[in-house]
């Protein structure tokens, strides 16, 4: 049986996997800011990310389980990303598939910007693999990546 993988848009129905998903240990520590983040900050952080046009939030369904997430946040012209997979999917490619599902959504020409932290090889080889450049003028402790939807 094939597997249904598929992205939507997040609700706020949402709101306790992606708590759950942000304070993961692995997860924390790949981020910029590694303290854990209370269910409060996150409630006001989440309802306030859902209501803006500057936020688009997307959950990875496979055969109807959230399994990932993938946030693109308006930067000047382009849009930065930052994504997450549940520990239990991790290694299995859905990094790659969470990029590939969210840029059938955007317009071609679309500019995508993620920020690694230089520590974190299993997210850079997703950008690579990806297609995403990584710039020269990256930072000390973390690397720029940029890609153009639909261009080559």
């Amino acid at each position: 049986m094939e597997e249904q993988l598929f992205l939507r848009p997040a609700t706020l129905d949402d709101i306790n996997v992606l708590f759950e998903w942000v304070n993961e240990p692995a997860v924390r520590q790949n981020s910029f800011n590694t303290a854990i983040i209370n269910f409060e900050e996150h409630e006001s952080w989440y309802k306030n990310a859902l209501s803006k046009d500057t936020t688009q939030i997307f959950i990875l369904m496979k055969d109807g389980q959230p399994i990932g997430q993938i946030r693109l946040t308006a930067k000047g012209q382009a849009w930065d990303i930052d994504y997450s997979v549940d520990v239990n999917y991790r290694g299995n490619g859905y990094g790659g598939r969470l990029f590939e599902l969210v840029e059938q959504e955007l317009q071609k020409g679309t500019e995508l910007v993620g920020e690694v932290k230089s520590s974190n090889v299993a997210s850079q080889k997703v950008f690579e693999r990806q297609g995403y450049q990584r710039m020269a003028n990256s930072g000390e402790d973390y690397y720029t990546y940029i890609k153009k939807v639909g261009v080559k």
